[in-house]
Formats: C-alpha cells, structure tokens, sequence
C-alpha cells in the first residue's frame, strides 16, 4: 500500500465503549456503535501531516493518543480539547504506527519511518528505540496481553503482505502463521481471548484460535465489499471499515454484516 493511499482506521476504546475512525485526516467518535458520528478537535500539526492511527488505554476513556507522518505522537487528556506533543525524544516525527500496551496505560510503542519501534514507559515523556523491526514497512501496530511472552505480552505488526509477531521484549519477528492472502490491512483480537486474532486482507477474513499460529478464511454471506479496517469489542461485536469508509458490524465473528442501524 503505497503512502499516499491511506486506508480509513479504526478502534475500539474498550473504556469509553466507543469507536474511533481515522479518515480523510479527520478523527471521528461514535457513542452509539457507528449510527452517528462527532468530530474530535484535532491539533493543528495534523493540518500539515497525515494522521494514521489513534489509540486509548485501557484504564481510561479521557486520554488519547493519536499519530502520524509529521504530526508525530500527540496526546490528549481531555478527549480533544487540548494536546500536547511527545516527541522530544523521537528522532523525527515520521511516525508511521502507534500502538499502546494493552493493560500497561503508560506503555506506548511508535513506529517511525526506516529507522525502527521506540517504547515509552511514561506515558510519551522519554522514548528508548528497541528494535529495527521487520524490514517490511509496518502499516499496523497491535500490542496483546496474549500468555506467552517471556515479558508482558506480544506485538502484532501489520506490513502490506503479511502479519508478524515479536514478543514485547523485543526478541526477534516471525511471521504470524501461513498467510498467503495478497495484500494485508489490519489485524484484532479478543480482549477477553487474545489468542483469538482477526486479520482483514484482499481476500476477505481470516481468524486465527491460536494466536495467529494458524489461519482459517472465514465464509462470509453473499459478496462483500473489501474490509481495510477491524475493531473488536470486548462483549465480541466485530467492527469493519470498508475501504470508502462505510462501517459494518458482524456479531457471528464475521460470517455476516450489517450496516449500524439508523
């Protein structure tokens, strides 16, 4: 996927129970399961750059993380209506993925573009680079409690053909199962069963019982449109963003969608 096609995001914030979507640089909030939307004010860095990614912690339904090429790392205590930029100790602003640690709110992990993944403990007020990462450019970042790890939990990274995995301490990338799917755009899990792990590509769902060890289409209903964005609530609804941006809800773990009603 080339930088310039940017593809809608979406997320979940398991705290306020609400969804979150990235499109047309724009941060959009709905409350009601994506029937109607809000914008969130963004800070004005965002007019220059290119926002990619915004994600909460797990403990709290105020604060907020948003990133992207430019606007760098930017944080917001008050669901937008102010930010401050945490990006003193990155070595640029190109950040290209972001992600924070699933039950760890201090926790935040930053991608920047052909120099590698950099963690904050404190919550973005110092950064440490830990790994130069996959080679491939990363699109998606997800960190998952899922057991395991000889830390704290897991890092799923989403490039434009594959889904790779690293534990949290930075032990070295494989690959997350045989995936042989044509292009990928986004990868989710169970928050109550991590090793439950959807993954959206050219050629429609995938899930993975086993976290991400093996993959398994998913038959959906009829022909649907491309899904380029997943987001999971934790009583298991399934989210997707098509690639026009329309939403669609699955409460059968994919097999069939709906439009929110309105």
């Amino acid at each position: 996927m080339a930088a310039e096609a940017m593809l809608p995001a979406l997320s979940y914030d398991q705290a306020g129970n609400r969804l979150l979507k990235v499109e047309d640089n724009a941060l959009l909030q709905s409350e009601n399961g994506g029937k109607t939307w809000q914008d969130i004010t963004l800070p004005s860095a965002v007019e220059r750059g290119t926002l990619m990614s915004v994600a909460m912690p797990a403990e709290s339904g105020d604060v907020m993380y948003i990133a992207g090429p430019t606007i760098g790392v930017q944080r917001s205590e008050d669901n937008g209506r102010s930010w401050q930029a945490l990006n003193e100790d990155l070595p640029s602003q190109n950040v290209i993925a972001f992600t924070v640690h699933r039950n760890q709110p201090k926790t935040l992990y930053a991608v920047i573009a052909d120099d590698g993944l950099y963690q904050s403990e404190d919550a973005g007020r110092s950064w440490k680079k830990m790994d130069s990462g996959p080679t491939q450019t990363i699109r998606r970042l997800v960190h998952s409690d899922m057991e395991g790890s000889m830390q704290t939990g897991w890092l799923y990274a989403v490039s434009d053909d594959a889904v790779r995995l690293s534990m949290d301490c930075f032990c070295g990338w494989r690959l997350s199962g045989d995936l042989d799917a044509g292009q990928v755009y986004d990868v989710a899990y169970n928050v109550n069963e991590p090793k439950q792990v959807f993954v959206s590509t050219e050629q429609g769902l995938f899930r993975s019982n086993n976290g991400g060890q093996q993959w398994e289409p998913i038959a959906s209903e009829g022909e649907e449109e491309k899904k380029v964005a997943l987001a999971l609530a934790s009583e298991g609804t399934l989210y997707a963003l098509e690639a026009d941006g329309d939403l669609v809800i699955s409460e059968d773990q994919g097999k069939t969608w709906e439009a929110p009603d309105a």
